[in-house]
């Protein structure tokens, strides 16, 4: 077979695996989503499988079993904590009188909307901030807006019933014994690429449980770092700090937007919630001390926690991790973001195995 052929028939089966994949999305969505699961439990099934009480070890079907009952418990407890939080805040927001704290917002931000009439002489004379903050606040506490939220959450549980028992099957197999999804990929690899691929897979597994550990402890620590600045040092209630900073360490998966978003957010919804206690706040004192706390800890967590999650978990330098965020935002948005760095882990080490002979893959590979 010539090169020529060679390269054909490389394109038509590369073409072919896109189309399946695209094709059968959904299962394998699943399957990517036990993977990950399996490997945040894997060092619970090693914890487990190791342990001795006498001569007596756990099997490691028990051992799998425990492990995924233990993740589900995690999960589990972190809605049913977040929920009665959710549900007393949107209580308690559905009291507040919008109008009255439309009329406070109008004092503090009277002198910027002058101000901006002034710099842009086109613009709506009718147009002020408090008007537009107002604007989707409502939005936000519409009726319509919980009604649909209510019936796309309940269609989503219902369409999603079949995957998440899926993913629930395919975990515990995939913990169960850990060679289950190697022995998967392995199918596809000739025979002579079969060394290079477990090397790749292993290397992939390490890398990756270190990423996802990292992500989940700097996550829980900016949650409480934000709460005992948005309590004790804004004075918003615990109810209230607890969401907004929970929100926060969650949407901080997402590099850089994520942090921005929920600092946004956690301002406009702090000042709110003051306001709706009937509180008599500093409009500008409030929003400093709001924007400071979001910011020290996006700072805190920007020269203490990243450096050591994104730099030594997946041993990529910083600016590289930059880049390639940045490439991923612009081809896939938040999505891309959200993937950037997984992916790109798994793309550096099947280089490092199967295209080491390039001098940009050595240089990309080095670290590793």
């Amino acid at each position: 077979m010539n090169k020529l052929s060679k390269y054909i028939v490389i394109c038509a089966i590369t073409a072919a695996v896109m189309f399946l994949a695209w094709y059968f999305s959904n299962i394998l969505t699943c399957i990517l989503i036990s993977a990950v699961l399996a490997l945040v439990g894997n060092p619970i099934m090693d914890f487990l499988t190791r342990a001795r009480v006498g001569k007596f070890t756990l099997p490691n079907p028990v051992a799998a079993l425990v492990t995924l009952v233990l993740i589900g418990a995690l999960l589990s407890g972190l809605i049913l904590f977040i929920i009665p939080l959710v549900g007393k805040i949107v209580s308690e927001m559905s009291t507040i009188n919008l109008e009255e704290i439309n009329s406070k917002l109008a004092v503090p931000l009277a002198d910027i909307n002058l101000r901006m009439h002034e710099f842009f002489p086109t613009m709506d004379k009718d147009f002020t901030i408090e008007d537009m903050i107002m604007e989707k606040i409502r939005a936000i506490f519409s009726f319509s807006l919980f009604t649909d939220a209510f019936n796309s959450v309940t269609s989503f549980i219902i369409n999603t019933f079949v995957s998440i028992f899926t993913i629930i099957f395919v975990t515990f197999f995939f913990l169960k014994d850990n060679s289950t999804f190697t022995n998967m990929v392995l199918i596809f690899v000739p025979d002579k690429y079969e060394g290079n691929t477990r090397r790749a897979i292993s290397s992939i597994n390490s890398l990756l449980i270190r990423y996802f550990t990292g992500i989940s402890i700097e996550a829980i620590f900016i949650t409480l770092l934000n709460t005992l600045g948005l309590h004790f040092i804004c004075g918003i209630s615990f109810q209230m700090s607890v969401v907004l900073a929970f929100l926060s360490g969650v949407l901080n998966v997402i590099p850089y937007i994520g942090p921005l978003t929920a600092g946004a957010f956690g301002t406009v919804m702090g000042i709110i919630s003051l306001y709706g206690l009937g509180l008599d706040v500093n409009f500008t004192v409030t929003t400093i001390k709001l924007i400071a706390t979001f910011t020290v800890t996006h700072l805190i967590d920007v020269f203490i926690f990243q450096p050591f999650v994104y730099s030594n978990s997946v041993k990529a330098h910083p600016l590289e991790i930059f880049l390639v965020i940045l490439i991923a935002g612009n081809v896939a948005g938040i999505i891309g973001m959200l993937v950037a760095i997984p992916a790109y882990t798994v793309l550096r080490v099947i280089a490092k195995e199967f295209f080491s002979n390039f001098k940009v893959v050595q240089k990309l590979t080095d670290r590793m």
